[in-house]
């Protein structure tokens, strides 16, 4: 069939008019992603005005309030774009598993909140949302988008390294609440949220270091995210010390946990650094080379 019979007959697009549609949709999704930040930066500064006690433990809440703007982003540009592509949704169900185990701790425990008054409802609610944004993509992953998933890609072994994360928690993990199930529980569900991302770099490096521009930024955001709440706990060390004055397994392991998330994202950090700052920001995907990870 040649250009101009499928040009005239209903549902064939010309090239031309597929790139007006690009286009369009690219300016559109930008504006709604400004706005999006805006909201973030307009909300953060309410939280700053209204919440008088802040102190160090807000990074806690500061952490999870930027993930719900990395999901947020995200969801923005799966509706926009109509397409799943590039998203793994192994990622999405580990963070979503990882948001509703902390929730089991945190909304009726007081171990690992805030100690300020953003631990009396708005950490809780940032988490209830960031889990329901996980949620919303996985449902547009599993159905309405599902052509466009790229399942031969996404094939890390989450639920093994989930497991995995169950176990240790078991073995490993602070008294803060001092219930050791519960304990356990928070405990797993920082294991797995620190893992969560590594179903999401497999991806990328199965894709060749090819990477949709507003999944990188998603990535990229889940790092700095990581790099407050070690920030926060670098300094409540000592809080996770046992009462005996023994040794700091708990402690140690915790940030043991964020450094090697930092560690295994240094690379997909340096190639998003250098990408932005070499502006390969080109059509709306990255492309990182040979050099984002070995696979």
């Amino acid at each position: 069939m040649s250009a101009a019979i499928r040009a005239r007959q209903p549902g064939w697009k010309t090239g031309e008019e597929n790139a007006i549609c690009d286009k369009n949709c690219r300016e559109f999704l930008d504006r709604n992603c400004l706005c999006l930040y805006l909201f973030a930066i307009t909300g953060l500064c309410l939280m700053y005005s209204s919440f008088q006690d802040l102190g160090l433990s807000t990074l806690l809440t500061l952490s999870v309030l930027i993930q719900v703007t990395a999901l947020g982003a995200l969801l923005i540009a799966v509706i926009t774009r109509r397409s799943v592509r590039g998203i793994s949704l192994r990622s999405m169900s580990m963070q979503a598993l990882s948001f509703f185990l902390r929730l089991c701790s945190t909304c009726w425990l007081k171990g690992y909140i805030p100690v300020d008054s953003t631990g009396d409802w708005l950490y809780q609610v940032s988490d209830l949302v960031a889990w329901a944004l996980c949620m919303q993509i996985c449902y547009l992953i599993c159905t309405t988008y599902s052509s466009s998933y790229q399942a031969r890609e996404d094939t890390f072994a989450a639920s093994y390294v989930s497991f995995g994360c169950f176990c240790l928690a078991v073995v490993i993990h602070p008294d803060l609440n001092n219930r050791p199930f519960f304990d356990a529980i928070w405990t797993a569900s920082l294991y797995v949220d620190v893992v969560s991302t590594l179903p999401q770099l497999w991806m990328i490096g199965k894709l060749g270091g090819k990477v949709d521009a507003l999944s990188a930024h998603y990535v990229a955001l889940i790092a700095l995210s990581r790099a407050v709440d070690m920030f926060f706990w670098t300094y409540g060390f000592e809080e996770l010390a046992p009462e005996n004055g023994s040794f700091n397994l708990a402690g140690w392991t915790v940030l043991g946990a964020h450094a090697i998330h930092l560690l295994l994202m240094w690379d997909f950090i340096y190639c998003y650094c250098r990408a932005i700052y070499q502006g390969k920001l080109l059509n709306n995907e990255f492309d990182f080379g040979d050099i984002l990870l070995d696979v």
